[in-house]
């Protein structure tokens, strides 16, 4: 997982600085120099400077303006909950989202100040996902995957995914959703802003303008964007209530009547069987 910080990471950033040690985890195999030390502390609080790498789902690395590399013990989902309560807009829960895209990966998430771009899957194998917008284009072949990013640099992976650019293509139209509902939302609450780009040559733009049946969901209007937001609720509803009835088949149907009452009195009752 990749926190960055749209407005404060220059287009020359280096993806991943030479001073990483050797990390070696089930999710990726970052190579670098063994003999530089990091630094290892129990208690951190990221911010919009903050550049977060997930070793593992009990620890993390944090690449900081201001104090380097350091290593923590603590979880992305630890560091992120404090600082995602203090955004104005919250798309930290996102599996409904990418159910109803059929797009059953990670997906990137703009959560107010910072994007949030995960390098592994939902399903816990190898992936070889990277920042997209710094990722200029790509060739692949085989299992064999050449990433050139935006300053030029090169990066050669093993990828045994597929469909590479169809799930390309799918982040790109889910970030068009989520940038334009954040305009829309802005505009209805009296703010005129405007969204720029640092990464306007990165393979995530190139479907800026496509028009197929995915992209044509993004919202144009406050009516378009409530509109979508309510079939997602929907099929975030159905979604919960299936799993649910799946895993307690041991109980009736009309047990979960109260389901229809709220979303979040169902998932409390969920806790208490």
């Amino acid at each position: 997982m990749l926190l960055l910080h749209t407005r404060t990471v220059p287009l020359q950033h280096t993806v991943c600085p030479d001073c990483l040690p050797l990390i070696k985890t089930v999710d990726y195999d970052l190579r670098f120099r063994e003999s530089i030390s990091c630094p290892y502390i129990n208690h951190y609080r990221i911010n919009s400077d903050t550049m977060l790498l997930a070793t593992n789902k009990h620890r993390s690395l944090i690449i900081s303006r201001n104090n380097g590399l350091q290593a923590t013990p603590l979880s992305t989902r630890k560091l992120m909950r404090q600082y995602n309560r203090q955004q104005l807009i919250d798309f930290s829960q996102m599996r409904h989202i990418y159910h109803n895209f059929g797009h059953l990966r990670k997906l990137p998430q703009i959560n107010g100040e910072y994007q949030f771009l995960p390098l592994s899957g939902t399903a816990h194998q190898n992936a070889s996902w990277l920042a997209l917008h710094y990722v200029k284009y790509y060739e692949q072949a085989g299992d064999h995957l050449r990433i050139t990013f935006l300053n030029e640099t090169n990066c050669e992976l093993l990828y045994k995914g597929r469909q590479l650019e169809a799930e390309i293509h799918q982040c790109a139209a889910i970030g068009r959703i989520l940038r334009t509902s954040l305009g829309i939302c802005a505009t209805n609450f009296g703010y005129t802003i405007e969204l720029q780009s640092c990464f306007n040559s990165s393979i995530i733009h190139s479907y800026d303008y496509c028009c197929c049946q995915l992209c044509s969901m993004v919202p144009d209007n406050s009516q378009q964007l409530i509109r979508l937001l309510d079939d997602l609720e929907v099929h975030k509803s159905n979604y919960i209530y299936q799993a649910a009835i799946q895993e307690y088949k041991e109980y009736p149907i009309h047990e979960f009547s109260w389901y229809l009452q709220g979303v979040p009195g169902f998932i409390r009752k969920l806790r208490d069987l």
